[in-house]
């Protein structure tokens, strides 16, 4: 759905921030789906980066890819036609760093440009919370996963992983000034907005 909602609004030659790049896997499958589309992937893991590197390498798209380690204070200033930001919000304090964030990206973004967002959100006060980490257990389990992977996996989002209700993700990318936010995806407590810079 990223790619089918990228190519309705980036030309054919679009050049795409990716921030929290990581091990590659979205890098990978957006310049698949978009064979002339250019990307700037950053990064602050360099293990991380490396790991995108090679898989990109490997399906002879690395020519197209520019890796920066960092954060989006430390790439280009664009503008850029497109930024997406895939499960990397929710590692980020919403006390500023969030925001700062999101402000720093749509920056770096031509106006109109389309900015696609999938983050964890999840009120941890909530009476669903722990339905939903066990939800999330169960999954991985069904998936494959060890019990005990599983259970460590979940324990480590509900301790280490800054979620919040995804209202005040909403909120956030208004006051960092994107408009026309619109949902496009949620799987559990994984949610996935379209907003405009």
């Amino acid at each position: 759905m990223a790619a089918v909602l990228l190519h309705e609004f980036v030309p054919p030659t679009a050049e795409i921030l990716v921030v929290g790049a990581g091990g590659g896997i979205e890098l990978a499958a957006l310049a698949k789906a978009g064979p002339e589309w250019r990307f700037t992937g950053i990064d602050p893991a360099k293990p991380m980066l490396a790991m995108a590197e090679g898989r990109l390498a490997a399906m002879g798209a690395a020519d197209r890819v520019t890796l920066i380690q960092g954060f989006v204070a430390d790439a280009p200033a664009g503008p850029f036609d497109a930024a997406t930001c895939f499960l990397t919000l929710h590692f980020v304090a919403d006390d500023g760093s969030r925001l700062a964030l999101l402000e720093e990206t749509r920056r770096r973004l031509k106006p109109g440009a389309p900015f696609l967002l999938i983050n964890g959100c999840l009120d941890k006060a909530s009476p669903r919370f722990g339905r939903d980490m066990a939800r999330y257990s169960a999954f991985a389990r069904f998936k494959g996963a060890p019990a005990e992977m599983a259970s460590m996996a979940a324990a480590t989002v509900a301790e280490q992983i800054h979620l919040l209700p995804p209202a005040r993700d909403e909120a956030l990318l208004a006051e960092a000034g994107f408009h026309s936010v619109e949902p496009f995806y949620r799987g559990l407590w994984v949610h996935g907005w379209l907003a405009h810079a």
